[in-house]
C-alpha cells in the first residue's frame, strides 16, 4: 500500500486532509507508554547521575571532561554559546566519560552507579542503563519522517536502521539531514539520547563517508567497539562541521546586513506580504519562531487558536527586531506582525523599509513551503 500524502483527502471520507484527521489517530496508536517510561527513566537517572558527577568530579573535573569532549582547552563550558553542553556532552559525561589515565581509566558515572545500586534500581532504569552505556555516538542520516510521530535513521558508520519516536524532531527535521547522536533502542522502540543541537546538511555526507572509508581501511569492518574506540575522531568531525556551519551563517548574516545597508530606500508603500503554505500552522510557526525572539522554547503565543485535535489553527506573533528582552514601558522594536491562519501566512509590515529583508528571511526559513501570493504596490 502506498504512503498517504499528508495533504491528500483522508481515506476515511471525513472530507478533511489526512494530516488533520486520521494522521493524528496514528500518533495515538504508537507505543507511547514505553516511550514515556524511557523518557521518565532518562530524566530521573540523569538528575541523579549529574549530582553524582558534581560530587565525584567537582567543577574542575567537569570542565576537564568538557574540554576533552570538544578537544579544546579554551572552550568555555557555557550553554549559551556552546549548546552541546546541555545535550550531547551531558549524555557523554554521565554515560561514557572515564576519568583517569588512558592506561587505567576509571568507570563512568553511570556504570559506577549501576554497579553500586544493582537490583535496587527499578527494572526499566536498569535496562535503560544497560543499553545506554553500550550505545556509541555516531552520525545518522534521516531517511524517512512520520510527521508528529517519528524519524527513520540510517547509521552512516555502523550498518543499522532505526525508527526513533520523537514528536518535535519529526516536525523540524528534513530527509537528508545528518545528526550526531546516540540512539537508545529498547523493545522495538528507540529514542534520541544526547542528540547534538545542529542538524548537518546532506552535503557533508561525502566527507563523512571518506572518514568511514579511512577507518575501515585501517581497522576493518566497523563494529560497536570500533565506534567507541574512534569516538574522539567522530566528535572532531562534528565540531569541525559545526564550526564551518556557524562561520557560513555569520558570513551570510554579515552579507545580508551589508546589502540592506547599501540598498536604497524602498519606493513602494506595500504594508503586507501574503503567502500560501504547504505545511501545517505548527510547522510554519516553528520555522518562524525565532523572528519573535522573546518566545521561550515550546511556548505558543497567548492568543493561539486550537482546532478540535488540539493543534494550532491560527497563530499571531510580533516580528521583533533584536533588542531588550526585559519588559519595558517603551514600544518594542518591531518590524511587523506575523499571522499564520490555516494554509495562509500574512506579514503585516510596520517598517516598510525592511520589506525586502523580511521577504528574504521568510523564504530562507520556509523555502518551497511558502509561495508568495500578493505583494501590493
Amino acid at each position: 500500500m502506498s504512503k498517504i500524502n499528508r495533504n491528500a483527502p483522508c481515506p476515511c471520507g471525513s472530507g478533511l486532509k489526512f494530516k488533520k484527521c486520521c494522521l493524528n489517530k496514528e500518533v495515538a496508536e504508537q507505543p507511547r507508554p514505553l516511550i514515556e517510561g524511557l523518557r521518565k527513566a532518562e530524566e530521573e537517572l540523569f538528575h541523579i547521575l549529574f549530582k553524582q558527577a558534581q560530587q565525584q568530579l567537582g567543577p574542575e573535573g567537569i570542565t576537564e571532561a568538557w574540554q576533552s569532549f570538544c578537544q579544546d582547552t579554551d572552550a568555555p563550558l557555557d550553554p549559551q554559546t556552546q549548546p552541546e553542553a546541555n545535550t550531547s556532552f551531558l549524555s557523554w559525561l554521565l554515560l561514557h566519560w572515564q576519568p583517569g589515565s588512558p592506561e587505567q581509566p576509571e568507570e563512568s558515572i553511570a556504570v559506577r552507579y549501576h554497579r553500586r545500586m544493582g537490583h535496587r534500581l527499578p527494572i526499566l532504569q536498569r535496562r535503560f542503563l544497560d543499553e545506554a552505556c553500550n550505545q556509541p555516538f555516531s552520525f545518522f542520516v534521516v531517511t524517512d519522517i512520520k510527521q508528529g510521530i517519528s524519524v527513520t535513521l540510517q547509521d552512516l558508520f555502523w550498518p543499522r536502521t532505526l525508527e526513533v519516536y520523537e514528536q518535535k524532531a519529526s516536525t523540524l527535521l528534513s530527509r537528508g539531514n545528518i545528526l550526531y547522536t546516540q540512539v537508545l533502542p529498547l523493545d522495538n522502540v528507540a529514542i534520541f539520547l544526547g542528540c547534538a543541537p545542529f542538524a548537518i546538511p546532506d552535503a557533508y555526507q561525502v566527507r563523512l563517508m571518506e572518514v568511514r572509508d579511512a577507518i575501515e581501511k585501517n581497522l576493518g569492518s566497523i563494529t560497536r567497539e570500533t565506534l567507541f574506540a574512534m569516538e574522539a575522531r567522530l566528535r572532531k568531525c562534528y565540531f569541525e562541521i559545526r564550526n564551518e556551519m556557524q562561520e557560513m551563517d555569520e558570513q551570510q548574516a554579515e552579507a545580508e546586513t551589508t546589502a540592506e545597508a547599501e540598498q536604497p530606500a524602498a519606493s513602494d508603500s506595500s504594508d503586507s506580504l501574503t503567502f500560501s503554505l504547504d505545511c501545517s500552522v505548527r510547522e510554519a510557526f516553528e520555522a518562524l519562531r525565532t523572528l519573535s525572539w522573546k518566545l521561550e522554547e515550546d511556548e505558543l503565543p497567548p492568543d493561539t487558536c486550537l482546532d478540535e485535535q488540539g493543534q494550532p489553527s491560527r497563530i499571531t506573533l510580533p516580528w521583533l527586531e533584536k533588542g531588550n528582552r526585559k519588559p519595558s514601558k517603551t514600544d518594542n522594536p518591531k518590524w511587523g506582525q506575523i499571522i499564520i491562519d490555516g494554509n495562509q501566512l500574512t506579514i503585516e509590515i510596520t517598517d516598510v523599509e525592511q520589506k525586502d529583508a523580511m521577504l528574504r528571511k521568510i523564504v530562507r526559513r520556509l523555502g518551497k513551503l511558502a509561495t508568495l501570493q500578493d505583494a501590493a504596490a
